[in-house]
């Protein structure tokens, strides 16, 4: 009841709302530099009119998936930490990540309960330093990546090189995916078929990318809905099996 309280706080939606404000004051500044460039490019209004319009019903796609975390993130760290930190961050997948490596630190799974508010503050914590890197690279760096993956090209072989950022991002996502199938493993029954039974969300939800990918890839809206429709697809698995 205490970390309830503590999570779904007036003080939080309060606090949590300073950075959604600051977001949504950002877009409208963008936004308006973006038209004031165009004018001075000579672009005519009847052909960025368009351009807006579909961007602004093409961003809807992505926009499911987040939704769906959206539901687990505020069953795990409360209704404004959630609403704040996808509005900064987006990537609902990124912050459900470092709530678990968190509370990894205390011993804690973030679906039970023990965990509470100390492995809460840790959560809060995890999400914003990780973002405050985000932000740290992004404004030493960014100007210089473009001339650091030219380098990278050019010493070495380019198809290496694309296999090796996506070799890292392999690597990220199946070292959190598999803490969360051993933890499956964990149960009073020793019967095999059982222990196994943890495999079979994330095997579902990964048929399923996969499936999209290879037979529908021509499709850039469903595309979009791959990852939303994945998980779905691993939550209903998960729903079935455990009840």
């Amino acid at each position: 009841m205490e970390l309830q309280k503590v999570m779904n706080s007036p003080g939080l939606w309060i606090a949590s709302s300073f950075m959604v404000i600051f977001i949504v004051i950002l877009g409208i500044v963008y936004f308006k530099m973006g038209l004031k460039r165009a004018k001075e490019l000579g672009i005519e209004k009847e052909r960025y009119i368009p351009a807006i319009r579909s961007a602004a019903i093409t961003s809807i796609g992505p926009s499911l998936s987040p939704v769906i975390v959206l539901l687990s993130m505020i069953a795990v760290v409360g209704a404004p930490t959630a609403w704040m930190r996808l509005n900064d961050v987006g990537a609902a997948r990124t912050e459900l990540s470092m709530v678990a490596i968190s509370s990894g630190l205390l011993g804690i799974d973030p679906s039970s309960a023990d965990f509470g508010v100390q492995a809460f503050s840790y959560a809060t914590w995890a999400m914003a330093l990780n973002n405050l890197g985000w932000f740290v690279v992004a404004l030493l760096l960014t100007h210089r990546m473009g001339q650091a993956v030219d380098t990278l090209y050019t010493r070495y072989d380019k198809k290496w090189i694309n296999m090796l950022m996506s070799g890292a991002t392999f690597g990220v996502t199946g070292y959190l995916l598999a803490n969360q199938i051993i933890s499956k493993f964990v149960v009073a029954d020793a019967d095999v078929l059982l222990r196994c039974k943890g495999l079979l969300p994330a095997v579902v939800a990964g048929v399923v990318m996969l499936l999209i990918n290879k037979f529908l890839g021509k499709h850039q809206r469903l595309q979009e809905l791959a990852l939303g429709i994945a998980m779905l697809a691993g939550m209903f698995t998960a729903q079935f099996i455990y009840g």
